[in-house]
């Protein structure tokens, strides 16, 4: 690996594993309560929360048991177009997990079975799929809705032989990737299809989930006896809190501790700003201001060194495209332009400022402050008290 190499590497965004736990920040809380429900809870179903790059996949790769009972097995969810489809994807990658696993060794036999049998059955997918463009007479829409639900009964029972099987040797927990890239309406119907069939004596799963189902979760807490919300789901919903702009610097000093002139500390500053708790914006920003620079054939380390200029314009086209897919009103502009500079505020409050200082009618004004914190330009930092979101607050500072 060259020098160049080794200098981006230090921003490279992709998950930890236990090779890199020394870069690990502040997730030890976290990383505790999942180890704990994993030595001393049965069949239940947790979500880790959190927006994307706040470290959910790094916490599965890191979550290690020193219990050679317990067995850890990550499985990323990616084909999820259907009920399903969402159950043959967990199955065929359990399977998969399964083969590679010599202690498993004993069910090998049986798990290649079911992939062979899973394979076939997309194959039977795909054909029927083509009768039915070609509207072929004989196989009725009725015919083969039966028959999906038939092959679903047949792929619930190969995972529960499976589970059984692996249950009966160790204790299984499963950590469920990839579902919080979905929307919200998506990510129940894909937690509503998994309920029911992860609920295993001796098997306890993570689930990772948007932050958004954190509120949602709360929210479900209170609606006693409500038919298929979270509460009904989840045993508990473990969020993964927004980092502090201390923990963005240890990271960022951990990770540039051997080229630490690549990042002044001006620079780096800035960098915290605009990350604004969220790790992968920060490592993405200098990663982009990187590539962007001009570096001389016959190069050193120095020339890789960022400046405030180079920081800026990445900065600028990133809250640009952001800004642009909020869609903000004149009048929602408006207000945010006057109370940005303030810290903390509750609704009473904007109302007032806002009222003092523009011509904006109260009867509307609400209505308006209620559209700004559900498009997250205002932010909740703790009960009924809201902040203009810090990329706002940048674009009005610098741009």
């Amino acid at each position: 690996m060259n020098l160049g190499e080794k200098i981006l590497e230090m921003f490279i965004d992709l998950p930890l594993t236990n090779k890199e736990k020394t870069l690990f920040i502040n997730r030890k809380k976290e990383l505790n309560k999942m180890e704990n429900s994993g030595r001393f809870m049965h069949s239940s179903i947790y979500g880790i929360a959190g927006e994307t790059g706040s470290g959910k996949t790094t916490l599965f790769n890191i979550l290690k048991f020193s219990d050679k009972n317990i067995e850890k097995i990550t499985i990323p969810i990616s084909e999820k177009e259907t009920k399903e489809v969402i159950i043959a994807d967990l199955v065929y990658k359990l399977c998969e997990k399964v083969l590679q696993n010599k202690k498993f060794s004993d069910f090998h036999k049986y798990a290649k079975k079911t992939l062979d049998f899973l394979e076939q059955e997309e194959t039977k997918v795909k054909e029927k799929g083509i009768k039915i463009g070609q509207i072929i007479e004989g196989e009725s829409k009725w015919a083969l809705q039966a028959k999906a639900r038939h092959d679903l009964s047949s792929i619930k029972n190969r995972l529960k032989k499976i589970i059984n099987s692996l249950t009966s040797v160790n204790k299984i927990v499963l950590c469920i990737d990839e579902i919080d890239k979905e929307q919200e309406k998506d990510v129940i119907i894909i937690l509503d299809s998994l309920k029911h069939i992860l609920r295993y004596e001796n098997l306890l799963s993570f689930i990772a989930l948007p932050q958004i189902m954190y509120q949602q979760y709360i929210e479900d807490r209170s609606l006693f006896f409500s038919e298929g919300n979270l509460e009904n789901i989840l045993k508990d919903v473990i969020p993964l809190v927004t980092l502090s702009d201390r923990d963005i610097e240890m990271m960022l000093d951990k990770r540039t501790q051997k080229f630490p002139e690549v990042l002044p500390k001006d620079v780096k500053e800035l960098v915290i700003d605009f990350a604004d708790g969220n790790p992968r914006e920060a490592l993405l920003v200098c990663q982009n201001a990187l590539l962007n620079k001009t570096i001389a054939k016959n190069y050193n380390k120095e020339d890789f060194t960022l400046t405030i200029d180079e920081i800026k314009d990445e900065m600028e086209k990133f809250i640009e495209k952001w800004i642009y897919y909020l869609k903000l009103s004149s009048r929602e502009n408006q207000i945010l332009k006057i109370i940005y500079d303030e810290s903390v505020l509750s609704k009473a409050e904007i109302i007032i400022l806002v009222l003092e200082k523009s011509k904006i009618p109260k009867s509307t004004l609400r209505e308006t402050i209620e559209r700004l914190i559900e498009k997250k330009a205002l932010v909740e930092t703790s009960k009924d008290l809201y902040k203009v979101h810090r990329k706002i607050k940048l674009n009005y500072k610098y741009f």
